[in-house]
C-alpha cells in the first residue's frame, strides 16, 4: 500500500495490438483500498490491556494521504464507533482523522519521506487526544504505564505496518523472499490483527483469534523449530495483550510451535496431534480451576482446519531464495571465474619468485677501492717507484686511498686534497693518477646509477604483479559471488512490463548495494515519462537508461550531482597548452576530475599530460580504486626512463551517493574547498608521476565528506606560478554565484593578469549539490 498516491493515474494502455488492456497498477490500487478499508475495521478492535485500541490510528499513520489511506481512515473510523463505545471510539477517531489531516498536509514535504515522521506524529496526536479525555480521571501509577504503552505501540506498529504497505503484493505472494524488516513488520500485522479476531467467538465456545492462532502455528512448524516457535510466541504474546492477564498463553503457544517444529520431516497429521497433546498437557500443568479447558477443544479444531486446508509452504521457504539461473550460464561464470583464480595464483607466484631476487644490497655490489685499482693498473705499473708504494709502503698506501674514498664518492670527483701528504708527495705522478681515478670514478658512479635504476625497474615490475593479482582476485570473487537479486521488485518489473507487451527484465544490486534494472531496448521505454513510472513502481529514483545491445539498463539516481567546468590557456608565444582536464561519471556512481601538467608547456608537455590522463581513465573506468590507479600509472610512467617525461596528477573523487572526496596529488598544485565561507586547502609534498618508483611513487591523499553547496576548485603551477595564493582563496570566498564556467573564467582572468602567461594555466571548478529532481 503506497504512502501517497495520485488521485488520477493511467488506468487504461493502448498497446500495439490495437487491444485495449487494463492496467495491472489500476487493480492493484483498486485493492490496495478495499484491503485498507478491511485492515483498518479489523485493527480498530485490537485491545491491549483490555482498554487501549491505538492500532487503527498506526494503520491511518501507514497508509498514507492518498486514496487507500482515506478508505483505511473510513475503515477505521467505522470500526472504532462499532467496537469500542462512544467515548473511547470518539477519542481513537479523533486521532485517526487528525493523522490523516497530518499526512494530507505534509505529503509533499521532505519531513514526510522520513520513515519516523508519520509513526512520531501518530504517537504525538494519541498522547493529546489520551490527554484530554483521560486527563480528568486522575494517573495513577498502574494508568500512566498503560498510557505510555500504548503511546510507544502506536508508533511502532505504525513503522512495522508501514514495511508492509508499502510492498504488499510481494509482502503476500512471495513470503519465502522477505527481508527480515518485512518479516517483523508481517508478524506484527499478524498479532495486532489476533487480537482483535480474539474478541470474536464462534458457538460461544471458540474463539476465531485462538483458532486462526492454532493453524498458523502448524503452517509455520513445517518450515522447522524456528518457524513454529517464533510465530508461536508472536501469537501467544498478542492473546496474553489482548486479554490483560497473565503471559499464560505466550508459553503454551511457544511450547506447542517448537514441539511441531520437530515433526517437519514427518506427515502433517503428526503435527497437529502433537500440537493437540502439547495444548492439552499444557493445560493440566497450569490447572487454574478448568479456566482454560477451552484451549485443547480449540487446539483441536484448529488442527482439524490445518489438516483440510489446502495449506502449502512457498516454494523454496526452507533454503535461501536463489534467482532462476540458466545452468549452463551458472557453469560458465564458475568456470570463468576459476580460471581468472588460477591467472591470479600465476601472477602472485610470479610476484614471489621476484621478490625474492631483489636485495637491496644488489645496487651497491661492486666495491670503490676497484677504482683505486683499475687506476694503479694504468699509472702505476710503468711507474719506478711501483714496488716501493704498492708493497713496502702498502700500509701506508692502502690509509692513504681509505681516507680519499668517502670525500670523493660523495663529491663525485676527486682532489688533489682528499689524500694525504705523504702519499702526493711520494707519487711521482700524481697528476696523471689523479686524473685516472677521477675517470674511474665516473664510470663506477656510472655502473652503481645503472645498478640502482635496474633495482627500481624490476621492483615496479614486481608491484605490477602484484597489483594484477590483486585486480584478478578481485574479479574472481565478484564472478563467483553473481548477481544478488531484488524479488520483490523483479515480480513488480515483470507486471510493468507484462503492461507494455514485453518480457525479459530483471532487477539486481551491484557489489556497492546500489540497485540496477535491465529491460530491452524499446522505444516505449526510452522516454522520460516511462522512466518516471518505472522509478515510482520500483520504489526508487532511476538514471537516464543507456543502451547496450538489445538492453536498456537503468541504475539507481544518486542523491548528489556534481556540476564541473574546465578553462585555460596556454603560455604565452605557445599554440597548445600542456595540461590536461577531463572528468567523468563511473556506473558505480563515483565521479572522477582530473588534472594533468605535463613537464614544459607545448605539444610535447601536452602529449605527456594527456597519456597520463588517459592511462588514469582507462584504469578508474575498469574498476580500480583511485589510489591503486595513479601508483599505477606513476610507475608505469616511471619505466619509460630517460625517453619519458614526467606529469603531475591532480584526481578528486566523489560519492555521488554518500558525498565522500577523495584527492590524490602527485606533484600538483593545492585544491581549495569552500564549505559556506570557510576555505580549505589540500596540499601535497610528493614528486611528478614518472620520476620515482616504489614508495616514493604513492600520490599524497586528504579526504572529506562533500555537503550541499561546496565548491571544490583544481589547479595547475601556471595559474599561481609561484606567488601568493591569498588572492585565490578571497576570489572563491567572495563568489556569490552559482556557475562552475563563471567561477573558473574568474579565476583565470585573474591568474593572466598577475602572472601575465609565465607557464600554462588550467582551472577546474566543481559545485557538489543534491540532486532537485532525481528523475530528471
Amino acid at each position: 500500500m503506497a504512502t501517497k498516491e495520485r488521485a488520477g493515474g493511467r488506468l487504461l494502455r493502448f498497446p500495439r495490438r490495437d487491444q485495449v488492456n487494463v492496467s495491472r497498477r489500476a487493480f492493484l490500487g483498486l485493492a490496495e483500498a478495499g484491503v485498507g478499508f478491511l485492515l483498518g475495521a479489523v485493527l480498530a478492535g485490537a485491545e491491549i490491556f483490555g482498554l487501549y485500541a491505538p492500532f487503527g490510528v498506526a494503520a491511518v499513520a501507514a497508509a498514507g494521504s492518498g486514496l487507500s489511506g482515506f478508505c483505511t481512515l473510513a475503515g477505521t473510523c467505522l470500526g472504532y464507533l462499532c467496537l469500542e463505545g462512544l467515548t473511547d471510539g470518539m477519542r481513537y477517531a479523533a486521532s485517526a482523522i487528525l493523522t490523516y489531516s497530518v499526512a494530507f498536509a505534509f505529503y509533499d514535504t521532505k519531513a514526510y519521506r522520513r520513515v519516523w515522521f508519520m509513526p512520531a506524529i501518530a504517537m504525538l496526536l494519541c498522547a493529546l487526544t489520551g490527554i484530554v479525555t483521560r486527563g480528568g480521571q486522575g494517573w495513577h501509577g498502574e494508568d500512566m504505564v498503560y498510557f505510555v504503552t500504548e503511546v510507544l505501540f502506536t508508533g511502532v506498529a505504525a513503522y512495522g505496518y508501514r514495511v508492509v504497505f508499502t510492498q504488499w503484493p510481494e509482502t503476500l505472494d512471495g513470503l519465502h523472499a522477505l527481508s527480515p524488516r518485512q518479516t517483523i513488520g508481517l508478524l506484527l500485522l499478524g498479532s495486532t490483527l489476533l487480537m482483535s479476531l480474539a474478541r470474536v467467538e464462534i458457538l460461544a465456545t471458540f474463539s476465531l483469534g485462538r483458532l486462526v492462532a492454532a493453524v498458523g502455528i502448524l503452517w509455520a512448524a513445517r518450515r522447522g523449530v524456528t518457524g513454529g516457535g517464533l510465530l508461536g510466541a508472536c501469537a501467544g504474546v498478542a492473546l496474553d495483550l489482548a486479554s490483560g492477564e497473565q503471559p499464560y498463553y505466550s508459553l503454551v503457544f511457544t511450547l506447542a510451535g517448537l514441539l511441531c517444529g520437530l515433526c517437519r520431516d514427518r506427515r502433517k497429521g503428526w503435527a497437529a496431534l502433537v500440537y493437540v497433546l502439547a495444548c492439552s498437557v499444557a493445560v493440566l500443568w497450569s490447572w487454574d480451576g478448568g479456566r482454560h479447558m477451552g484451549l485443547p477443544l480449540e487446539a483441536l479444531v484448529g488442527a482439524i482446519l490445518f489438516l483440510v486446508l489446502p495449506l502449502r509452504l512457498p516454494q523454496g521457504a526452507s533454503a535461501a531464495p536463489m534467482p532462476a539461473q540458466n545452468p549452463d550460464w551458472e557453469a560458465g561464470r564458475q568456470a570463468l571465474s576459476r580460471k581468472v583464480e588460477e591467472m591470479a595464483g600465476a601472477f602472485h607466484t610470479l610476484y614471489g619468485s621476484v621478490k625474492e631476487t631483489l636485495r637491496p644490497e644488489d645496487r651497491n655490489t661492486e666495491n670503490p677501492a676497484e677504482i683505486f685499482t683499475r687506476a694503479a693498473d694504468k699509472v702505476c705499473a710503468r711507474c719506478v717507484l711501483g714496488d716501493t708504494c704498492w708493497q713496502k709502503e702498502y700500509q701506508d698506501t692502502r690509509a692513504a686511498l681509505n681516507d680519499a674514498t668517502q670525500p670523493m664518492l660523495a663529491r663525485g670527483r676527486a682532489l688533489a686534497t682528499d689524500f694525504s701528504g705523504t702519499f702526493s708527495n711520494r707519487c711521482v705522478h700524481f697528476p696523471e693518477f689523479l686524473g685516472e681515478v677521477n675517470r674511474q670514478l665516473t664510470a663506477f658512479l656510472r655502473r652503481r646509477q645503472a645498478l640502482r635504476r635496474t633495482f627500481e625497474t624490476r621492483s615496479a615490475l614486481c608491484s605490477q604483479y602484484a597489483r594484477l593479482d590483486k585486480l584478478l582476485r578481485t574479479a574472481s570473487a565478484e564472478l563467483a559471488a553473481g548477481l544478488t537479486p531484488d524479488l520483490p521488485r523483479q515480480e513488480k518489473l515483470e507486471g510493468f512490463l507484462r503492461s507494455m507487451n514485453l518480457a525479459g527484465g530483471v532487477v539486481y544490486y551491484d557489489k556497492e548495494g546500489h540497485l540496477r534494472v535491465e529491460v530491452p531496448a524499446s522505444e516505449e521505454l526510452k522516454t522520460r515519462a516511462a522512466r518516471q513510472e518505472l522509478s515510482e513502481v520500483l520504489g526508487t529514483h532511476l538514471r537516464e537508461g543507456e543502451t547496450a545491445g538489445d538492453r536498456l539498463c537503468f541504475a539507481q539516481a544518486e542523491p548528489f550531482r556534481a556540476l564541473a567546468s574546465l578553462a585555460g590557456a596556454p603560455r604565452q608565444g605557445e599554440k597548445v597548452s600542456g595540461d590536461t582536464g577531463l572528468w567523468f561519471r563511473r556506473e558505480d556512481g563515483q565521479l572522477f576530475l582530473l588534472l594533468c601538467d605535463g613537464m614544459g608547456s607545448g605539444p610535447g608537455a601536452k602529449q605527456e599530460s594527456a597519456q597520463a590522463a588517459k592511462l588514469l581513465e582507462n584504469f578508474l573506468r575498469a574498476g580500480m580504486a583511485a589510489q591503486e590507479a595513479v601508483e599505477t600509472v606513476s610507475s608505469a610512467l616511471a619505466l619509460r626512463g630517460e625517453a619519458g617525461g614526467s606529469t603531475t596528477i591532480d584526481l578528486l573523487s566523489v560519492d555521488l551517493f554518500t558525498g565522500k572526496c577523495a584527492v590524490h596529488k602527485q606533484g600538483a598544485a593545492p585544491t581549495y574547498v569552500r564549505r559556506d565561507k570557510r576555505i580549505q586547502c589540500a596540499v601535497g609534498a610528493s614528486l611528478p608521476a614518472g620520476i620515482v618508483t616504489g614508495e616514493q611513487a604513492k600520490p599524497d591523499v586528504h579526504r572529506f565528506r562533500g555537503a550541499q553547496g561546496d565548491w571544490i576548485v583544481m589547479v595547475t603551477d601556471g595559474i599561481l606560478c609561484g606567488r601568493d595564493d591569498q588572492w585565490i582563496r578571497d576570489l572563491l570566498a567572495s563568489y556569490q554565484g552559482d556557475s562552475p564556467s563563471d567561477l573558473a573564467q574568474r579565476i583565470l582572468r585573474q591568474s593572466q593578469n598577475l602572472c601575465q602567461g609565465e607557464d600554462d594555466g588550467t582551472v577546474l571548478a566543481v559545485h557538489l549539490e543534491r540532486s532537485r529532481d532525481p528523475l530528471g
